[in-house]
């Protein structure tokens, strides 16, 4: 039996969350024996209107086969409209719901190829609010599994999404706070619901030196990793790091490391580093480089960067407002949280001032990550369910409901 991994876009180069969770995971899947193939569609990322960026087909990207369907066309004017309202959390109508998931983006073929072929695959469904997931998983809900990738969020609130988490064989949470947010919003049972976390590369070496001679870095720096724009709270970011400046700590450097475009005030400027995006081994130095890695968004359900930061030994500081972000901190120990400006301004000063603090709350991380998120704590849970689903044990058993927990290691 096959697995799929369905997700809009895939591919080199792309930069978010959900997808490059898709990526890594279906990687080393693969890697341990799982027959494992991706099915997403033409286009390349998220934008105001879908195209078609590649030919339709079967391609080979890093040894995993990738199915790619055209996108459908669609009404871009009535989307934006409504996705404005949702952007601005105000009410939509149950027919503009329709209208919105309509309009997402959306394959037929895709849809197609899951009804042709369902019986030779087990579907995990990635992230929660694309027309991809949404049309996709209900054409076999029993061999269908979410990866929602889920926050507090309007979209989040939507009727349409409720019916599709409840529907499915099975949630796959990557942390405690969101398998509770969803718990919150929907009728989930218990017993389909697992909190797998992510993978993350633990043995990942970093220099901090060569990031400061290659790009002439040779003060203390705050480091921003990610897109930005206001949806990653970065203008806010970029408001408190310009506030602290003018308090007198000139020296200090906020380092932004993605793509996208974001105001820099002028009177800050030459303290602020706005690099080309750079990744692969020039991210992990940053990291090593920097005081501590700043995580300002309020929307995350996992946070790639800050179990990347604590690998290469580097303290985070997050927003107390992040459900996810703020039980990774408490609990590793690894980092710090703000909700206004004088926490931050004295989180900043904390790091700054604390050498050994900072140095311990790196490590502390560490192990956090290698404890919890090392690729074959990750890989047990994904092969458990993977094992129980096909042979009917536990909850997959729709005759024998047995609750069995994946929070433990596995022998």
């Amino acid at each position: 039996m096959k697995v799929a991994f369905v997700v809009p876009w895939y591919g080199e180069g792309i930069m978010g969350g959900a997808e490059t969770l898709a990526k890594t995971t279906a990687e080393n899947l693969r890697r341990r024996g799982i027959e494992v193939e991706i099915l997403t569609t033409c286009s390349k990322q998220f934008m105001s209107d879908w195209t078609n960026d590649y030919e339709e087909g079967l391609y080979d990207v890093d040894e995993v086969p990738v199915r790619r369907f055209r996108v459908d066309p669609r009404n871009t004017k009535l989307f934006d409209k409504i996705n404005l309202r949702l952007m601005n959390s105000l009410p939509i109508s149950p027919d503009d719901e329709g209208h919105f998931i309509k309009n997402m983006i959306n394959s037929s073929t895709l849809n197609k190829f899951i009804a042709r072929h369902a019986s030779q695959y087990v579907f995990f469904f990635i992230p929660y609010m694309f027309g991809t997931t949404y049309f996709g998983s209900q054409i076999c809900p029993e061999r269908s599994f979410l990866i929602p990738c889920l926050h507090d969020e309007s979209y989040a609130y939507l009727h349409i999404f409720r019916q599709m988490f409840e529907a499915v064989r099975g949630v796959l949470f990557l942390s405690e706070p969101e398998m509770e947010l969803a718990m919150s919003l929907y009728s989930l049972d218990k017993e389909r619901c697992w909190v797998v976390g992510a993978g993350i590369d633990t043995e990942i070496n970093s220099n901090e030196f060569r990031f400061r001679r290659k790009f002439g870095v040779d003060e203390d720096f705050i480091l921003y990793v990610g897109r930005k724009d206001s949806t990653k709270n970065t203008p806010l970011l970029i408001d408190f790091f310009s506030r602290y400046i003018e308090l007198g700590h000139k020296k200090l450097k906020l380092v932004l490391n993605g793509p996208g475009n974001v105001s820099v005030p002028d009177r800050c400027r030459k303290n602020i580093i706005d690099l080309t995006p750079v990744s692969g081994q020039e991210k992990y130095d940053g990291f090593a480089a920097a005081v501590a890695t700043c995580q300002p968004s309020i929307h995350e359900s996992f946070s790639i960067i800050i179990m990347e930061s604590w690998v290469c030994g580097t303290p985070v500081l997050v927003h107390g407002n992040c459900a996810v972000t703020k039980y990774h901190c408490t609990r590793s120990n690894g980092g710090l949280y703000f909700q206004d400006f004088d926490e931050f301004a004295a989180c900043v000063d904390f790091l700054i001032e604390n050498t050994d603090a900072r140095r311990r709350m790196g490590e502390n991380g560490r192990e956090y990550v290698r404890e919890n998120f090392a690729w074959e704590k990750v890989m047990q849970k994904y092969l458990w369910i993977l094992h129980s689903f096909i042979n009917g044990l536990g909850p997959f058993n729709m005759t024998r409901r047995t609750t069995l927990s994946i929070t433990k290691n596995i022998d």
